[in-house]
């Protein structure tokens, strides 16, 4: 914004040389990017100006009345602010969405993007040049000068910081003005002469006959000052910033007013800018105002009460100030304030960036001056920060996962719906019950992830497309699920991708022991839980609609079903652009953190060796003679001493053991702490084990 330094100086009792000022100005939050030396197109006048940079939540420092109650602030003296007010406006015809008043009417048919809309007529006018000083003022704040009727509106837009229209009221059909959403392809001829095809997200002030202007953005060509014109209706509204700036987006269209629109106009600033301008039109253009005003307003805007406790303000800027004082630099930028402990502050309409303590104690930290807060050390030196359990643990999965041969995945936690279609994930799956980001930062990335597949998915597609062939990562991330409350649960997941091979040279492994599969990544999961110390870890047969069905297994932990894992499905691999097999598991990795333990439980080294002995059962291929049913029932059957079983080779051939079965190998570990067991001990307990399974399972023992 231009801000001319005479012009601010007649609302501002000071002699403070301008580069002084703007030094001021730019340490109080508004800085002042250069000094402009401003000479007017005659020649006859000439200014400095501070060009400055306003922050989007800083409204209130869009105009000349803002800067300088902000300025008087800074240096501790009083602004000189006149405050305006004609009879027709001090007592304007109120109603909260339609009002007729004389040959004028005002409806508004969309409230949530209009809550307030005022308008006043003035006749009998005479449309011509502005005088000079006006028209230079203009020139130094950056306007073009057009007539004295609509440089009186840019004037107050500029002086107070409210966008105001005047329409030849004439033009206007039945004089009645509608504030309404547009329709769906309506078309309006702005004042830059160029043709704007809307859509019901705009807003638009319009007559019975059609669109007039676009709201709080530009005037139409249609109802816009004419040499002619003797009958003005002025216009003073407060628009709803969201979809004036989304308008102004989509159509291209930035202006100065909808710059200010856009970062909240005081919506209590309609009447006193409309007399503003009565008395500006009528000092030019001369004219009768027609009273009263009016003033369609569908709810009241009271100032908002936030409680300041003084001594919190001390505590968070490190200052000793005084309640008083606290109080004092408050109500010298507008805020009321009630004594009390703790104060009641009320913030006024035009400061909406305000809704909290903090931001209360900012403005006193702005005021009262940083440089005037004094450097200050901590009381006594702070002690370093300790990781807590769940991260501690958390690092170890990290290590145990790069020692498996893994490289680490960081993603963004923003996803598409291309994404989830591209996993294979139905309509009504779980995963699609996403939450939408209202203002993402891609127009296509405007989902929170449910699952973590996509994130590896897509880095694994980037690795694939630049020809690396072996790709071994994992992704520890949040995944965002609607909850009951207003916040999403957050839980931590695990994600692990692998293709290709991760052997560092292949040249003398053949190819299908050089590739990774299903039972390279479930030992990566079982390495995973062992570095946690979590027993109880098993597999069952599952389906998931990214995996290759018959290819799939759930992850288990205490009964409860904790994460997936299997080969995906070759629409999953094709969609993703992944060159061989690929495969994938995703975990709770919250569950394993709190099952997780941070010290290894010790168990002495056996003394004794081990009495080994393999057994080769053929059972049926289906999920009641899995391998864990068959570890089960050797365990349920083999008695104290087993140390340990284990499936050491899977064999099918329907020409030697049938269709449908398989042979399943086991090797089984006996072993006492204090001696060595016999070969009859150890055939005794193997004769209970073939006897429990061909009892219990079926299973008939091959002979080696």
């Amino acid at each position: 914004m231009r801000i001319p330094y005479t012009w601010l100086k007649e609302y501002l009792p000071t002699d403070m040389p301008a580069a002084e000022l703007a030094d001021v100005l730019t340490m109080g939050g508004l800085e002042v990017e250069e000094i402009d030396e401003w000479t007017s197109e005659d020649g006859q006048a000439s200014d400095l100006v501070f060009v400055t940079s306003v922050t989007s939540n800083r409204g209130d420092l869009l105009s000349m009345y803002g800067v300088a109650r902000h300025a008087a602030a800074l240096l501790g003296v009083e602004a000189a602010l006149p405050a305006h007010s004609i009879p027709a406006t001090a007592e304007p015809a109120v109603a909260e969405s339609d009002l007729k008043q004389g040959d004028a009417r005002v409806t508004i048919e969309c409230v949530e993007g209009c809550p307030r809309y005022s308008a006043l007529r003035v006749t009998g006018v005479a449309v011509g040049p502005s005088p000079t000083w006006l028209a230079h003022r203009l020139e130094a704040a950056g306007l073009r000068p057009i007539n004295n009727v609509v440089d009186a509106s840019n004037y107050v837009l500029w002086e107070l910081g409210q966008p105001l229209h005047a329409f030849d009221h004439r033009l206007v059909v039945g004089g009645h003005i509608i504030v309404r959403r547009a329709e769906a392809g309506e078309k309006l001829v702005t004042i830059d002469e160029t043709e704007r095809k809307l859509t019901p997200e705009e807003l638009v002030i319009a007559d019975p006959k059609g669109a007039v202007a676009l709201a709080g953005i530009m005037g139409g060509v249609d109802s816009e000052m004419r040499d002619r014109t003797s009958d003005v209706l002025v216009e003073s509204a407060h628009f709803d910033p969201t979809m004036i700036r989304r308008s102004a987006m989509r159509l291209g269209m930035g202006t100065d007013a909808s710059y200010r629109f856009e970062r909240h106009v005081d919506p209590n600033l309609t009447l006193p800018a409309l007399a503003r301008a009565a008395e500006l039109i009528v000092e030019t253009a001369g004219g009768e105002v027609i009273a009263p005003a009016i003033d369609v307003c569908s709810r009241p805007f009271e100032p908002l009460a936030v409680q300041l406790r003084p001594e919190r303000t001390n505590a968070i800027l490190g200052t000793d100030l005084a309640a008083d004082d606290q109080a004092a630099l408050l109500r010298s930028i507008g805020f009321g304030v009630d004594d009390g402990d703790p104060l009641t502050v009320h913030v006024p309409t035009a400061r909406w960036d305000v809704e909290r303590e903090i931001d209360l104690i900012e403005e006193i930290a702005i005021i009262h001056g940083y440089n005037n807060i004094a450097t200050t050390l901590p009381s006594a030196p702070s002690e370093a920060g300790l990781l807590t359990r769940s991260q501690r643990l958390e690092e170890r999965a990290r290590e145990a996962l790069r020692g498996a041969g893994l490289h680490e995945n960081v993603s963004f936690s923003m996803v598409c719906g291309r994404d989830l279609d591209a996993c294979g994930l139905p309509a009504d799956g779980p995963e699609r019950t996403a939450l939408e980001l209202r203002d993402p930062m891609s127009a296509e990335e405007n989902l929170l992830r449910t699952t973590m597949l996509p994130s590896i998915l897509r880095a694994a597609r980037y690795n694939a497309r630049q020809r690396v062939q072996d790709i071994a990562l994992f992704d520890i991330g949040r995944v965002f699920l609607p909850g009951d409350e207003q916040l999403p649960d957050e839980p931590l997941r695990l994600a692990i991708l692998a293709t290709g091979t991760v052997l560092g040279s292949a040249w003398n492994v053949p190819d299908e022991r050089a590739q990774v599969d299903f039972f390279w990544l479930k030992g990566v999961v079982e390495e995973l839980a062992a570095a946690l110390y979590i027993e109880g870890l098993t597999f069952e047969r599952a389906e998931h609609p990214s995996m290759r069905p018959g290819h799939c297994a759930a992850v288990m932990l205490a009964g409860e079903r904790i994460g997936v894992i299997g080969e995906l499905a070759s629409t999953v691999q094709d969609g993703w652009d992944l060159p061989a097999a690929a495969y994938a598991a995703e975990v709770q990795m919250s569950a394993l953190l709190d099952a997780g333990s941070l010290n290894a439980r010790y168990t002495r080294i056996p003394r004794m060796p081990a009495a080994l002995r393999d057994l080769a059962v053929v059972v049926p291929d289906d999920d009641a003679h899995c391998a864990a049913a068959l570890e089960d029932a050797v365990r349920a059957s083999a008695g104290n001493d087993l140390q340990s079983v284990e499936v050491f080779d899977v064999y099918v051939d329907e020409d030697r053991i049938g269709a449908g079965n398989r042979q399943v190998a086991l090797r089984l570990a006996f072993r006492l702490p204090d001696r060595t067991l016999t070969d009859e001990e150890v055939d005794a307990r193997m004769s209970a084990v073939t006897e429990h399974l061909d009892r219990e399972l079926g299973a008939t023992v091959r002979s080696w």
